[in-house]
């Protein structure tokens, strides 16, 4: 493949942001499939990354969107995937922009609608699909809450009963689905 060829496979290809979940340290991200997802769909030629997140410890919105909207570049070309916290800031994101596609996993939510004030239609109307992954033995997030996004959402919805909270060096689900979503395999 010729540099021109590359360029516009690269360009046809959508941007990766993959974002942590919060009381995330640097080494706990060398740890777990973040870096080791980057690195594989990088391989692929995916425009992807996973930056460290400002306020890591208490994931506010006020922080992590903008943070995030400044990452996105052209978002409806892009896909989110967000892990635990960073699942609920990518949903948050798509309130206000549209993008290709979501992957969730371990996504927690408590309270109800009215409590968190979530536009469920505006995210479904935002994304062109939604992926998401959850276990019932997850320590961290309920499954309950996770079946209720799902149910909001109309996510493909994918559960586990022995990956925990997928804090696992590696994640191969995950490059089944890009590959499935962007026409790959």
């Amino acid at each position: 493949m010729n540099k021109t060829e590359q360029s516009q496979n690269q360009q046809s290809k959508p941007r990766i942001i993959i974002v942590h979940g919060s009381a995330i340290t640097p080494g706990i991200i060398n740890r777990h499939w973040y870096k080791w997802l980057q690195a594989e769909l990088q391989k692929l030629d995916f425009d992807t990354i996973a930056p460290s997140l400002p306020d890591e410890k208490e994931a506010k919105d006020c922080i992590w969107i903008p943070f995030l909207l400044e990452k996105l570049g052209s978002a409806e070309n892009a896909i989110l995937i967000g892990h635990s916290s960073g699942a609920m800031a990518i949903l948050r994101l798509c309130e206000q922009v549209k993008v290709q596609g979501l992957v969730l996993i371990s996504a927690g939510y408590e309270g109800n609608d009215e409590d968190q004030l979530w536009n469920w239609n505006k995210i479904k109307d935002n994304t062109q699909w939604i992926e998401q992954f959850h276990s019932s033995d997850d320590p961290f997030a309920p499954v309950n809450s996770s079946r209720y996004i799902a149910k909001r959402i109309q996510s493909t919805y994918h559960e586990f009963h022995d990956r925990n909270h997928f804090l696992c060096p590696e994640f191969p689900d995950l490059i089944d689905i890009i590959k499935t979503r962007c026409g790959l395999s």
